[in-house]
């Protein structure tokens, strides 16, 4: 019932933006095709790249000693294994308890490992964001430029390879390449 609703809520909106739109002129532009080739663009994504790799580096760097710790438990518990038959019961509830401690504090590692880990991809979404922000606001106001220059009442962000709210657009309306230039050209 709700997604009846919701389609028909959505075919109606479109409907009237439609109407709307039919008398006014709607351009587009591949966003994937700005950011990759544009200056701004490729600095973007530059910068984005290495604060992806700045955080593959630091979750290696914080996994190893990590992995290392579950090797030497892993040892331990499979030396305990293969040594089980020749001690005494006492010595195996001993040296159990000792792997169970080191397996529990190794455990509260990781938690602590994952958290911090969560804390820092949060943090790294907000750098992505401060990097693509100027970017986007340049892009807005040379695609505002553009759109009076040329009478577009509309410019929509549309890519053509994978529509997800323009479901079709006319190759013709596209201006992707009009707006690279300008953006390149600092306008």
């Amino acid at each position: 019932m709700m997604k009846r609703l919701f389609s028909l809520s959505l075919f109606v909106g479109c409907m009237v933006f439609a109407q709307f739109a039919s008398a006014q002129t709607i351009a587009w532009f591949n966003p994937a095709k700005v950011l990759n080739n544009s200056k701004e663009g490729k600095k973007v994504l530059a910068k984005q790249k290495a604060l992806q790799d700045q955080f593959e580096a630091e979750r290696k760097r914080a996994e190893k000693p990590l992995e290392a710790e579950k090797d030497a438990i892993e040892t331990e518990w499979k030396n305990l294994q293969s040594n089980a038959n020749v001690l005494n019961e006492k010595e195996k509830a001993r040296r159990f308890e000792a792997i169970k401690t080191k397996y529990d504090a190794w455990m509260e590692k990781v938690k602590k490992g994952q958290a911090d880990l969560v804390k820092r991809q949060q943090d790294m979404a907000k750098e992505f964001q401060n990097v693509a922000e100027p970017f986007s606001k340049k892009l807005k106001s040379v695609a505002e430029g553009l759109a009076k220059a040329k009478g577009y009442a509309f410019i929509i962000a549309h890519d053509p390879t994978n529509p997800q709210v323009l479901l079709f657009a006319k190759p013709e309306m596209e201006i992707t390449t009009a707006l690279i230039a300008a953006l390149d050209a600092g306008r």
